[in-house]
């Protein structure tokens, strides 16, 4: 096997949970981080869940694992001159300061920008927060939430009648994260050209606004709110082939209508061949299921005669359509319609992925050794694969556990 992507890269983290995944994903690909973490610990070593079966603490915080695997750890206190010039001493050593504190903490500390790069011009100095480093709003206080709300997604997230809707993860703090790595990447590189180090200046805000596809155009260029439009999308009707359907066990997402994969017929071919087509070779349905595509239903719903016309006969053919998934276990759906080329996904819940087939027939899911708990455990694996320079997950360090070794190292 060659180097890892990013060997001999030197990071010095100083993140909680705004950005310490983009840490994991710069450690995972061979980049030496070292995270600088308070006595105690931070957030993220603080909230639970915890492993099951072990004391809570900081070494047991299974969202800890998630974001700080392959990384060191070193306790600091920046509050004291001592930890101040301990920090500034790593920093001075690295390649790379990644920091998610609020603007100005750092630099109040002897840790700023402006003063590491005069001393360290090569340094790249990501920072990452809710709003920017300039702005109105730079000192304004974030967590996830705040940055779910400000970057415009949760307006869009959920059924219409709802209020706005949180999405699951942290997304915020994910979306910045990402952007952060990728950005710190692209000013290594030119800093390895140039010599010349930069300021990476990482918005959660910003992140964020980037996922709403359309939306900000839709206001730029015609002057009109996107709305929430939940599982129907923007046709108020529920469509035969299209969105969440009931199984045994669980749920499908099926876009039948798409202009990829096979077409209708096919699915009214398996019903078919199942017993469960019932009526559906009849007219008025057998005339009007091989026009069932998304461009024939655009043009319907423009005309609100021809939509009058058709709709009783589309809520009828979606009814037996749910009565026929309703038959077949989640998982027999997702396959057998996969099998006949049908855009039908498996609604997965955790457990579901786990005992995913193909997430296991490619290794997704490496065994990570924890020496100090005396067994491995399973961890999710990178979000890339690197044919040549491999992405490998490490274990995620115990508070301090690097702190003597690194700072010797220092001399």
């Amino acid at each position: 096997m060659t180097d890892r992507a990013l060997e001999g890269v030197r990071i010095i983290e100083v993140c909680d949970e705004t950005g310490s995944y983009a840490g994991k994903l710069l450690a995972d690909l061979g980049a030496d981080v070292i995270k600088v973490e308070p006595p105690g610990g931070g957030i993220e070593r603080k909230t639970g869940p915890f492993l099951k079966g072990a004391e809570p603490g900081p070494d047991t915080a299974i969202g800890f694992w998630a974001h700080n695997s392959s990384k060191k750890s070193v306790v600091l206190d920046l509050d004291t001159a001592e930890g101040q010039a301990r920090a500034k001493q790593l920093v001075l050593s690295a390649d790379v300061l990644l920091e998610d504190n609020p603007p100005g903490w750092l630099a109040a500390r002897g840790l700023g920008y402006a003063a590491l790069h005069a001393e360290h011009p090569r340094l790249v100095y990501t920072s990452i927060t809710g709003f920017g480093q300039d702005g109105p709003h730079a000192g304004y206080a974030y967590s996830d939430i705040v940055g779910q709300a400000m970057g415009g997604v949760m307006t869009l997230a959920g059924e219409p009648a709802d209020p706005p809707n949180m999405i699951y993860g942290n997304q915020g703090n994910i979306s910045a994260s990402i952007n952060a790595a990728q950005g710190t990447l692209v000013a290594l590189l030119h800093a390895e050209s140039t010599g010349q180090g930069q300021h990476v200046d990482v918005s959660a805000q910003e992140s964020l606004s980037m996922s709403q596809e359309t939306a900000m155009q839709t206001w730029d260029l015609q002057k009109r709110n996107r709305i929430r439009t939940g599982e129907r999308g923007a046709i108020p009707i529920a469509l035969p082939a299209t969105g969440i359907y009931e199984c045994k066990d669980g749920y499908v997402s099926l876009f039948v209508l798409a202009p990829a994969g096979e077409d209708t017929p096919s699915l009214i071919d398996w019903m078919r061949d199942c017993g469960m087509a019932e009526d559906l070779d009849e007219e008025p349905y057998a005339s009007l299921i091989p026009q069932l595509n998304m461009a024939w239903i655009t043009q319907v719903m423009g005309n609100i005669e021809l939509a009058t016309q058709h709709v009783p006969a589309l809520a009828h053919i979606h009814a037996v359509m749910q009565r026929f998934f309703r038959s077949l276990g989640a998982k027999e759906a997702y396959e057998e319609g996969q099998t006949r080329r049908l855009l039908v996904g498996l609604v997965s819940t955790p457990k579901d992925l786990g005992e995913n087939t193909q997430l296991r027939a490619r290794g997704w899911f490496p065994q990570v050794e924890f020496d100090y708990l005396g067994r491995s455990i399973e961890f999710p694996g990178g979000p890339y694969r690197l044919s040549e320079t491999p992405v490998q997950i490490g274990r995620p360090p115990r508070l301090g556990e690097h702190t003597a070794e690194v700072l010797a190292s220092l001399g």
